[in-house]
């Protein structure tokens, strides 16, 4: 008779164990979920320096492109809050920066587009 008890709760625990153990996958399986989530969230992006020329404006649909020494081209998409400064430190407008100004630009890569956060230029000779 013992023998017949000791078996049957031996398997009363294993059963209750094969409910528990998938219960418990789940829930680490959720933990390692959002310990990922966590390292997948991307940090505040940091605001990235590039100087160059003006090489395209378009005040329209709001980008422009920056050419640098090396050669690269650089664009950028902006907005009415982008700050803009004239080298002379007067506040200046995107429709006030002309093709060929000298530029040092500070943009923020958002996926996979660049935006300008803020901008100081010389206009080019000749405005």
């Amino acid at each position: 008779m013992k023998l017949n008890a000791t078996i049957v709760g031996g398997l009363a625990a294993l059963f209750a164990a094969s409910f528990a153990m998938p219960a418990m996958a789940q829930e680490k399986k959720a933990e390692e979920k959002k310990a990922e989530e966590k390292k997948a969230e991307p940090a505040k992006a940091k605001a990235e320096k590039v100087a160059g020329d003006i090489g395209l404006l378009d005040t329209e649909k709001n980008y422009m492109i920056v050419v640098t020494k090396e050669g690269k081209l650089v664009t950028l998409d902006f907005n009415a809050k982008t700050k803009t400064t004239e080298i002379k430190e007067t506040k200046a407008k995107m429709a006030d920066v002309g093709l060929g100004s000298s530029a040092t630009v500070e943009y923020i890569t958002k996926g996979e587009k660049n935006f300008l956060s803020k901008m100081e230029f010389v206009p080019a000779k000749g405005e």
